[in-house]
């Protein structure tokens, strides 16, 4: 059966997920701006929570902090590469994600045409 609180759960691992792309490509954008420090965006442990509780997993919102990596010889502490594997990362579960809301969707108009 459809459930709502799966797809709460893969509407706010969207949310969560659309706001660390955008912290990503904020961070490369300023790859090479001086005193610059790259962002994080975390949800999976209060979302992993919401579930566990039975909470509404619509209250979860991504926490944005600062990295505390170590900056380099200008004040950034970007690195071009660890993002670029982030935003892969993020990017992957953002499409699985895509594809799990799809298939919840599909389903319900297949029951819906059998009625």
């Amino acid at each position: 059966m459809l459930d709502s609180v799966s797809l709460r759960s893969l509407h706010a691992a969207l949310d969560g997920l659309s706001a660390r792309e955008r912290a990503v490509g904020d961070d490369i954008a300023n790859v090479n701006t001086p005193y610059f420090t790259a962002r994080r965006v975390s949800f999976e442990s209060q979302l992993r929570s919401a579930v566990e509780d039975g909470t509404d997993p619509m209250a979860v919102r991504p926490v944005v902090t600062y990295s505390a990596d170590p900056a380099g010889l200008t004040g950034n502490n970007v690195s071009l590469e660890a993002e670029t594997l982030l935003g892969l990362d993020t990017s992957l579960r953002y499409d699985l994600a895509v594809r799990a809301t799809s298939d919840r969707f599909s389903l319900l108009r297949t029951a819906l045409r059998t009625v």
